[in-house]
């Protein structure tokens, strides 16, 4: 059983950039693409993602919805670890965790953390009764809001994208998602789970400590030029 390791962070702090460098440059190691686009390449199961919620009630049955995707990508990493391969997946349930932390303070929506580490402890303990094994590295991406903004507009304008502030860009959910590391980030996670602050570091700068970080080994001859 190889490793499995978890890519996750505040909202858009380059989780999808580094999983793609990571997929072109390191060798036997597979990716799993975050929920969103998982769920879409599985629409048998899943025909339609569910939206930004408005409400509480629409908080909890997304929540529902993630964690099975979760479980799904989760059982998918096993399959691929055990064929050999390390495995890196884009995001993970402690990104739901993360959002319902961050909305019961932002919206007012008491109890939705609650919801969502219910849902957690069940999701955990179905794992272990169908052998299902959890990721062993979390790496967590971590940028101050004036630099995801930044990045933000710097992204769009190079997709040709109208420029908007406000997919996922708030001030207050950046803050609260650091917030919800602090919590994680507790002396029995310390083995697991690392911080890589990327406040005043460039794509390829971030990209080459997680790889040191993790002792990934690139390609012999490495193909990004970033």
């Amino acid at each position: 059983m190889r490793n499995i390791i978890v890519i996750d962070g505040t909202s858009n702090a380059g989780k999808t950039t580094l999983c793609e460098y990571i997929k072109r440059n390191i060798a036997n190691i597979a990716t799993i693409p975050g929920a969103n686009i998982f769920a879409k390449m599985h629409q048998e199961k899943y025909p339609q993602n569910p939206l930004i919620p408005i409400s509480i009630e629409e908080e909890k049955e997304n929540q529902k919805f993630f964690f099975m995707v979760e479980l799904d990508r989760l059982i998918e990493a096993n399959k691929i670890a055990k064929q050999g391969k390390d495995v890196v997946m884009d995001g993970s349930v402690l990104e739901i965790l993360s959002v319902a932390y961050s909305f019961e303070s932002i919206k007012g929506w008491n109890g939705i953390y609650k919801n969502s580490r219910e849902l957690y402890e069940k999701f955990i303990a179905y794992a272990s009764k169908m052998g299902i094994c959890l990721p062993n590295k979390y790496i967590w991406l971590q940028a101050n809001y004036e630099e995801i903004k930044r990045r933000n507009k710097l992204r769009q304008k190079e997709r040709g994208q109208l420029l908007s502030e406000d997919n996922w860009i708030e001030a207050n959910l950046i803050n609260k998602q650091i917030e919800f590391f602090k919590r994680m980030s507790v002396p029995e996670n310390s083995d697991k789970i690392y911080l890589v602050d990327t406040n005043n570091m460039t794509k390829y700068e971030v990209s080459e400590s997680v790889c040191d970080l993790l002792k990934l080994k690139k390609h012999d001859k490495e193909r990004d030029d970033d």
